[in-house]
């Protein structure tokens, strides 16, 4: 088994860490007792603090990659997992200690112990750098290597490399592909120490040559790198390598995939549904009964839409449009307003009086809430087009349905009445979707908070 880190230097970070927190708060409390008149009280009486957030401090580090090896990690890439690293521990420090209601907590001493604590770390870990390249420099710890390849996944290769001196190795030689590769490369592992063969190539050489080489190293008991150029045609999707029991592979996927990330989302989906749906509740008698006396028909509309790659589901709203609305759709597509598979009119004749209110202040999307709430939508996705719609969809459409549909998401935050193309609507989604992150859906959120209190905004789903 090859392993890029060690376990032990891992968890010498977290017991180096664990004591650096300590001194910080250490310090920290010695500070603002010194420059305090009254001081702050004895030292233990704020221990708590240690116990709050030094879990929240490893585990958070963990996740941001902080532990990570130091060798395929830059400087300023190093500082800023540290950094996120802190501000999601302090925030989910400040988070408990709210909760719970700590007594003899000290919001200065607080914020005074993690600004100490985020040096200590930064710190820890630069010198830790420092230290390694010193070393390398010195040729202690150095790997030679041996490039074999052609193309740019080896231009790639070889300046990677050479920017990225603490990953410790050293290309002694560079072999071009041809006929006489493995006669070159058998000379030269029976002369020369190599610990490492790297091969870089495109996938038209992924033959019998190739295969020749990976059998001569192995025999050699050297460890072996492949690069190969399946990626460089993919405009979007991340490269991950996973395995089925023993057998290895790569995946290629346009979106996140993360299984911690995934569930705090469907967290926040939830909780949101379930306060969205409360205040559906109160407000649905009136709603209701404004609809019933406004016009005939069902108070809540139902329509089969396109959910996560391709699944059907029913979505519900609050019913805006006289019951024939899908009939007269027919007569009136030719004053559509959009260019692209979507229908809209801003001043749209089957929408009703109510309707057009309800539309207005977004009430009439509020029963999405149960969608969400049953897993077919998300809060913040893209928008969830009709059947008819997808039918007209050209290849690169499908990739906004990669993920589930949303109340709301990029598009309706940024100007969606001043967008008249579907190819641009497209691109708001699909940057969405390649820039997605928790973060990205608050901001998100908070916008569509701020647009639904701007009046004159029109309802579009």
């Amino acid at each position: 088994m090859f392993k890029e880190s060690s376990y032990l230097i891992r968890v010498g970070l977290v017991v180096v860490d664990l004591f650096l927190l300590f001194a910080a708060l250490f310090l920290g409390h010695f500070f603002l007792s010194s420059l305090l008149h009254r001081g702050l009280g004895p030292f233990l009486r704020f221990l708590f603090l240690y116990w709050i957030s030094a879990p929240a401090v490893v585990a958070s580090l963990f996740y941001f990659r902080a532990y990570g090896p130091l060798s395929a990690t830059r400087p300023m890439l190093l500082a800023r997992r540290v950094l996120e690293g802190m501000v999601a521990a302090g925030v989910i420090s400040a988070a408990v200690l709210f909760l719970t209601k700590s007594t003899y907590f000290s919001r200065l001493l607080f914020g005074v112990y993690f600004v100490i604590a985020l040096a200590f770390m930064l710190a820890d870990r630069l010198a830790l750098y420092w230290l390694r390249l010193q070393v390398l420099r010195r040729g202690r710890g150095v790997r030679k290597v041996v490039v074999i390849g052609q193309g740019r996944k080896l231009e790639e290769l070889l300046s990677f490399l050479e920017r990225n001196p603490a990953v410790g190795l050293v290309v002694t030689r560079v072999m071009p592909l041809s006929a006489n590769t493995e006669q070159e490369l058998e000379k030269l592992l029976r002369k020369e120490p190599v610990d490492e063969v790297h091969i870089a190539f495109s996938r038209e050489r992924c033959g019998a040559e190739v295969g020749k080489l990976l059998k001569l190293a192995e025999e050699y008991g050297k460890t072996i790198r492949v690069f190969i150029n399946l990626d460089e045609e993919l405009r979007w999707s991340r490269l991950s390598v996973f395995r089925f029991g023993s057998l290895p592979g790569l995946i290629f996927s346009s979106k996140v995939i993360d299984p911690d990330l995934m569930l705090v989302k469907r967290a926040m989906d939830v909780v949101m549904a379930l306060v969205g749906l409360a205040v559906t509740a109160i407000m649905f008698p009136l709603v209701a009964l404004a609809i019933k006396l406004d016009s005939p028909g069902p108070i809540i509309f139902a329509q089969e839409r396109v959910g996560l790659n391709g699944r059907r589901f029913c979505l519900y709203k609050f019913r805006t449009m006289f019951v024939d609305a899908e009939e007269r759709k027919r007569e009136l597509m030719e004053k559509n307003e959009m260019d692209g598979p979507i229908f809209k009119l801003q001043r749209d004749p089957r929408v009703t009086r109510v309707g057009r209110w309800l539309r207005k202040l977004s009430i009439d999307e509020f029963p999405q809430f149960w969608n969400v709430l049953k897993g077919d939508m998300s809060i913040v996705g893209t928008r969830p087009p009709t059947p008819d719609e997808v039918e007209r969809y050209q290849a690169w459409h499908y990739r906004r349905i990669s993920i589930k549909p949303g109340i709301t998401g990029l598009w309706q935050v940024s100007g969606r009445n001043k967008i008249k193309n579907f190819d641009d609507i497209v691109q708001l989604d699909l940057e969405y979707i390649t820039n997605w992150s928790l973060w990205l859906d608050m901001k998100i959120i908070a916008k569509t908070i701020v647009v639904l209190l701007v009046p004159g905004r029109s309802g579009a789903c």
